[in-house]
């Protein structure tokens, strides 16, 4: 099989409890597998609010262990009756610190491996003078997993090597490389991108999309784009959801911006043809990438 169906399950605003969200999600997981899809990709975060654009002195009722281990396994449960293999990310509370990090699900309904958010941005303290605060490197420790790929059977006909990639790291070309190297065929991207300070839903959609057209193009890599849409907590996300062929051109839009399935089919032949083409592989000049050459060398 080399063609199949891909969702990207785009989110609203968070519901006031976790399973609540959760019961939305399955019903979003429901829909996307009764019109065929084989494989799908949740928002940044997708079982709390983003609660990282302001202080808090307790972070329980969003990263509950229990409560989180629950929807997760209420999550596989839905992919093992549905035959969808899934990405989800959360919050992960860990002896080392909370981790924004992405699960992924197989048919089956077992977990194949975890992707730790590796970088964080923000800052520590809000500022004052903005109207929205960006401060993940409160709350969030960096990844430590670099950046895996895992093994997800029964996508298609053999299996599928999946990788993924959590809101900012989509920022840094590095990213998309590391995935590709390690042998990735299928990117899953996940954000929640506020409109910032100054800026336009417009002028903040094309940066995001700009940046994820630009990591599968420059890869020849499907790409899978889930993020969160409309207002929450006072702040407005940018929705968006698309999915991008591997020649970098967006082939399935959200066009809503609360919960919603964009739905497309993946040709993974065409994928093939396009990387036999450029070759990355085989051309890549990794011993000119640390640094600028010599100064005698370069003259």
């Amino acid at each position: 099989m080399t063609k199949f169906l891909a969702a990207a399950l785009q989110l609203g605003p968070a519901s006031e409890t976790m399973a609540e969200t959760t019961d939305r999600i399955l019903e979003l997981m429901a829909q996307a597998a009764g019109q065929g899809a084989r494989l799908a990709v949740l928002p940044e975060l997708a079982l709390q609010p983003y609660f990282a654009a302001h202080v808090h002195a307790d972070l329980s009722r969003w990263t509950d262990p229990g409560e989180t281990e629950t929807a997760l396994g209420r999550i596989a449960a839905a992919c093992e009756r549905l035959g969808l293999g899934l990405s989800v990310s959360h919050a992960e509370p860990r002896e080392a610190g909370l981790y924004n990090s992405m699960t992924f699900i197989g048919p089956d309904g077992r977990t194949c491996g975890m992707f730790r958010k590796v970088h964080i941005p923000g800052t520590l303290e809000p500022d004052p003078a903005r109207e929205v605060n960006i401060l993940e490197k409160r709350y969030f420790a960096p990844g430590n997993l670099g950046f895996p790929v895992y093994e997800m059977a029964g996508v298609t006909g053999g299996g599928l090597n999946t990788g993924g990639l959590i809101c900012y790291d989509r920022r840094f070309p590095e990213s998309w490389r590391s995935l590709m190297l390690n042998g990735a065929e299928l990117f899953c991207v996940c954000y929640n991108t506020p409109v910032m300070n100054g800026a336009t839903l417009e002028q903040a959609r094309h940066a995001s999309e700009l940046a994820i057209c630009g990591g599968a193009y420059s890869n020849a890599t499907w790409t899978i784009a889930a993020g969160k849409g409309g207002v929450e907590n006072g702040i407005s996300f940018i929705g968006g959801s698309f999915i991008c062929g591997p020649d970098g051109v967006i082939v399935a839009r959200a066009g809503t911006m609360g919960d919603e399935v964009v739905l497309a089919e993946l040709d993974m032949a065409r994928q093939q043809a396009l990387r036999a083409r450029w070759n990355f592989g085989q051309t890549r000049a990794e011993h000119a990438y640390a640094g600028s050459l010599p100064r005698a060398a370069a003259e």
